[in-house]
């Protein structure tokens, strides 16, 4: 650490936000935002199964990991979970019964959530600055 650079620089660069600019940090961090909602979408019906921890430490990772394909990593996990979400008819029935309020909301968030994370992931990958080698 160098006397002109402030104490918290340092240890946020290692990670993936923390070294991400402008743009592409807007991004990552939208992206690990969506995929927390997802992670509440579908556990807030009760626990059905590891859908959760997979969604956090996928939030995890696109925050610490440096590797400029995370980003589409969790495109790809988004689509496998939207479309085994939809083919699923225990999942399809709960976008559609808006009379079971809370498994209605919670479907719905999770399935927006997975669209946002594609679509913030998408973006990032996008926008991420090439570094030089």
């Amino acid at each position: 650490m160098t006397a002109h650079t402030p104490p918290g620089e340092l240890r946020s660069a290692w990670t993936a936000i923390g070294h991400a600019q402008g743009r592409h940090r807007m991004f990552l961090t939208a992206t690990c935002v969506a995929l927390v909602l997802a992670a509440i979408g579908d556990e807030a019906p009760g626990y059905d199964g590891p859908g959760p921890f997979i969604d956090l430490a996928l939030a995890v990772m696109v925050a610490l990991v440096r590797w400029r394909f995370t980003p589409l990593l969790i495109v790809t996990m988004s689509v496998f979970f939207i479309a085994g979400g939809l083919a699923a008819p225990a999942f399809a029935a709960r976008l559609i019964r808006p009379d079971r309020a809370v498994d209605f909301t919670a479907g719905w968030l999770q399935l927006l959530s997975f669209v946002a994370a594609a679509s913030f992931a998408t973006a990032s990958a996008i926008s991420g600055r090439r570094t030089p080698r």
